[in-house]
């Protein structure tokens, strides 16, 4: 039985609750239903006729203006419309109720789904190829829900002026405060924050007397009063911690920032698929080095690219990024450079070589022409887009102690993209007869053998582990909250065990337990090993438990013991080979490759059997796609694919392809080329046309075409690309919908609405300057 369906039934008992004819109106108002029924309406009915102490705040949920209403001495801030609902309510519940509380919290989510209904059938209207702009790396502008909540501080500026303001909303990452008046202040200065409410109701050394440093990122008035945004620079992890704790304990007593969840988790979802589809491969470079690539980043997709560069069985690409090629493509870069790279190989004498050349050095050597006219007759012709930028890598969460940031990481100095094309894009004609000598080439051979290994690194690998593993049997005591029990050691590493009690006994994971090494501490007299801190983190079959360390003082005494323990011993201790390479912590990984998201990248869904696309998202340093696909919007948080869409573009580049990738049962690899024209008439209003090559009615035509607009510097040339992709996974996303779904139950449902639905990825990069220019 679902009460949500009587509610009418419902509020005409609500009067008679106290009365002593409550049941007999029970009975005839739901008159043949069963008694478990009437029981949990009667219970429905205790529930909402409840006196409530909650207040209602909506400062902080609507735009419209709100003002202070007392009703029962309770002090609520609210709308003109919002306290004329709390009146009836309270007229009708007969006092302040959970049930009123929750009738005007109803009333305002009505309110404003009715408003977001009607602006969303606006723009709907006005133009069905705007999508909302989903920013893969948002999270570094907020990188911490906020709880909205308010309490007396002090703060101190630069200047040593002090003044008296409150918090509006507090993170673990940052503040918002107000100022009892509207006063100029320095941007990014520091400001010295002393929460003394707080410190006065919790004795905690985290907080209590303690000057925390924030800075000051953005003030500005709005309706409610003058405030300072802050984000937090001290670097005292006890103070982030306390306030942690102080969100989750408080959370269900004031209003949670649900949107940062709910626009966290389709950040989350949508960039874990993008990487997973990413054509391009990221290359992380250190331009000091005379073996410049670090490392490579590998997906399901973008592995071909590393098949493709696999010449004599040996990784090639380390060439194309040599110590001299690398400083004369740096010298290119103003601050970043794109560009192509084309290849090939032959085989002569039963022997395999690999060529390739840059646009930049087959243009100094003139010798482009030759190049392509000799190569593109090969097999394995290949085309790429290159860019390279400056990069250095910054981590933006916070890491467990364990997901040490890895040294490699510190080299890095450059990030480059490969990303292969395939369709033809050469528009300049050359009138030569004569192909060339083709011995001229040979200086783009690849002729030396890779000098020790370049590490490829799996964004989505199988193995786990970060660290190397030790096979070794020793006693230990373990110790819970409420038993003390006893095991042996099966495996080992620096920060973790694998361990098996003596008697099966249930550990909860995530569980804190401490741990005393009872064989090794006979060894050890420069560690002391008791009450080393552990957390469960998985089992196993028998009383077999995963443990990881759990505390800064632990990592490092076992680190430290247990290295020199396997260096003294190096021929007693028996490694546990890993399934594949070391590497980095998957998030440091993904958090590298955000940076080499640079195209603009357009999610697909289907609606009512129709592919459409629901979601867009361009980096903002995509400055030439960020323009072209802002065409017409009222926002820079929408996108306009307009560019693809007219002249029934849509039609050819996504619903035939898909429908034929269905009936055909094949893989999916569509590419093609798009030129875009912008052309702007007699009112100075701007309008776009796109074609395709068939669209031309000869090479020459087409020639013609970009030769015209080029001139004009109307023309914008892009690269598309069409993959086809499973369903997100909500996995990915699963702590922030359990949030989501403890307090607004309907973004929940619309996240995976939204997110099920996808089924493929078009990317775009812009091939303007690398064609117009070539």
């Amino acid at each position: 039985m679902n009460v949500k369906d009587y509610q009418s039934q419902i509020e005409t008992l609500i009067p008679f609750y106290n009365s002593a004819d409550f049941n007999s109106m029970i009975d005839k108002v739901f008159f043949g239903e069963s008694n478990s029924d009437k029981f949990l309406i009667k219970m429905e009915i205790s529930r909402i006729a409840t006196p409530c102490t909650r207040i209602i705040d909506l400062r902080e949920k609507v735009i419209d203006k709100t003002a202070q209403y007392t009703y029962f001495n309770l002090t609520h801030y609210l709308t003109t419309a919002a306290d004329k609902e709390l009146a009836a309510a309270i007229k009708l519940y007969g006092g302040y109720t959970i049930g009123a509380y929750e009738q005007v919290l109803d009333y305002v989510q009505k309110l404003k789904q009715q408003s977001t209904e009607a602006t969303q059938k606006i723009t709907t209207d006005i133009n069905q190829n705007i999508t909302e702009n989903i920013q893969l790396n948002n999270h570094r502008k907020q990188t911490a829900a906020r709880m909205f909540f308010v309490s007396k501080i002090e703060i101190t500026f630069e200047d040593g002026v002090v003044y008296q303001a409150t918090t509006s909303n507090i993170s673990i990452s940052g503040l918002k405060i107000k100022l009892l008046e509207q006063r100029s202040h320095l941007d990014g200065q520091f400001i010295q924050v002393s929460f003394t409410t707080l410190s006065k109701e919790y004795k905690d050394k985290a907080i209590t007397d303690q000057k925390i440093n924030y800075r000051l990122v953005k003030q500005q008035q709005e309706k409610t009063g003058f405030y300072l945004y802050l984000n937090l620079e001290d670097d005292k992890p006890e103070f982030v911690q306390f306030i942690k704790s102080f969100i989750k304990a408080n959370q269900h007593k004031y209003k949670l920032d649900v949107l940062y969840y709910f626009r966290l988790a389709r950040e989350k979802s949508l960039k874990n698929s993008t990487l997973m589809a990413m054509n391009s491969l990221p290359i992380y470079l250190n331009a000091n080095s005379n073996k410049p690539i670090l490392f490579m980043l590998r997906n399901a997709v973008n592995k071909d690219i590393l098949n493709d560069w696999r010449c004599e069985n040996t990784n090639q690409l380390p060439f194309l990024f040599s110590e001299s090629r690398l400083a004369k493509l740096l010298s290119f870069a103003n601050p970043k450079l794109m560009t192509t790279v084309y290849s090939f190989t032959y085989i002569t004498e039963g022997e395999e070589f690999l060529l390739s050349a840059t646009e930049e050095e087959l243009q100094q050597d003139n010798l482009k022409h030759l190049f392509i006219e000799y190569g593109r007759t090969k097999a394995n012709w290949r085309c790429y887009h290159l860019t390279l930028q400056s990069y250095t890598y910054q981590a933006i969460k916070s890491y467990q102690l364990t997901d040490i940031r890895p040294q490699i990481f510190n080299d890095i100095t450059h990030l480059a993209t490969l990303t292969s094309i395939s369709t033809k894009e050469i528009i300049k004609i050359d009138t030569r007869s004569e192909k060339g000598n083709p011995n001229l080439l040979n200086k783009y051979v690849h002729r030396e053998k890779e000098a020790g290994f370049t590490p490829i690194y799996d964004l989505f690998p199988e193995e786990l582990r970060k660290e190397e593993r030790y096979s070794y049997s020793s006693s230990i005591a373990l110790n819970t909250n409420n038993a003390a029990l006893a095991g042996k050691i099966i495996d080992f590493s620096n920060s973790g065990l694998k361990i098996q009690l003596d008697t099966p006994k249930l550990l909860t994971r995530r569980s804190l337990i401490t741990i005393d090494f009872l064989d090794l501490q006979k060894i050890s007299t420069q560690f002391i090993l008791k009450n080393i801190e552990y957390r469960v983190i998985s089992s196993s079959p028998k009383g077999v438990y995963h443990l990881q360390i759990a505390s800064r003082e632990s990592y490092m005494t076992m680190h430290q013991f247990f290295s020199a323990l396997v260096a003294k011993n190096p021929t007693h201790f028996k490694e546990i080979p890993l399934k594949s390479h070391k590497q980095p912590v998957t998030t440091r990984l993904h958090e590298a490759a955000e940076s080499a998201l640079s195209q603009a990248f357009f999610y697909v869904s289907t609606q009512n059997g129709r592919p459409k696309i629901s979601f867009s998202s361009i980096a903002e340093d995509s400055k030439a796609l960020k323009q072209l696909f802002n065409f017409g919007c009222q926002s820079e948080n929408q996108n306009n694919h307009i560019a693809l869409s007219n002249n029934r573009l849509l039609d050819r580049l996504l619903t035939a392809p898909l429908r034929a990738a269905c009936t055909q049962q094949e893989p999916l690899n569509f590419e093609r080329t798009i030129y875009i024209n912008k052309i702007q008439n007699d009112s100075n209003k701007w309008s776009i046309e796109s074609y395709l090559d068939e669209d031309f009615e000869s090479q020459q035509s087409k020639r013609d075409f970009v030769i015209k607009y080029k001139k004009l510097n109307q023309l914008q040339i892009l690269h598309y690309r069409l993959t086809p992709i499973e369903a997100p996974s909500l996995k990915v996303i699963s702590s922030e919908l359990n949030v989501i779904s403890c307090y607004a139950m309907h973004l929940s449902k619309r996240i995976e609405d939204e997110i099920l639905n996808i089924n493929a990825i078009i990317e775009i990069t812009d091939r303007t300057e690398q064609i117009l220019g070539g």
